[in-house]
């Protein structure tokens, strides 16, 4: 994700300080660059939290199915900027959950459209890093999980995301509005 206020990176790396003092083997790993990756490192190290995120660059297509194959958690915190961005739907919980992992991500703008809250993954209110720590730690204490959730994700996209089934859909309302003009 890009390294920008909306994609809620700080509110990781608080919620990520929360759970160490109890779960010491974690790595974060955040791929992407953006203009807040100086601000983000410091603010890890101030955290005590700089030996356990490892901050990548942006990364290519290939790197990212296999940080997605090397992952057990993914965590998207987005929020509202300062500036009014927001996030769209988040399409990276789509990839994610594609690739069978348990999401974590806020209740914010059309991302609760993208995941289902309890099954594939969890949703915690914007800025709030004590929730995220409790879904983060949650799902560490609850591996068993990790599965279920994933599989439950992947059935969700190719549900509701298939490209081939986005395009029938489309068709068919082109075909209902021909209809109606003839």
């Amino acid at each position: 994700a890009r390294l920008a206020e909306k994609k809620g990176h700080e509110y990781a790396i608080r919620a990520l300080a929360k759970v160490i003092s109890r779960h010491k083997n974690i790595i974060y790993l955040v791929a992407g660059d953006g203009p807040l990756r100086i601000k983000l490192e410091a603010m890890a190290l101030e955290a005590g939290v700089k030996d356990h995120i490892e901050f990548l660059h942006a990364v290519e297509e290939k790197e990212v199915l296999r940080l997605y194959e090397e992952a057990h958690i993914f965590v998207l915190p987005s929020i509202t900027a300062r500036n009014g961005d927001r996030e769209g739907q988040g399409l990276v919980l789509q990839e994610a959950q594609a690739a069978g992992l348990p999401v974590i991500s806020t209740l914010h703008n059309g991302i609760p459209d993208g995941v289902l809250d309890g099954k594939s993954g969890f949703l915690v209110p914007e800025k709030d890093a004590e929730a995220l720590a409790g879904k983060i730690e949650y799902l560490i204490e609850h591996p068993g999980l990790w599965p279920e959730m994933g599989r439950q994700g992947r059935r969700f996209v190719e549900e509701k995301y298939d490209i081939n089934k986005l395009n029938q859909k489309l068709v068919g309302i082109y075909e209902t509005l021909l209809r109606r003009e003839t």
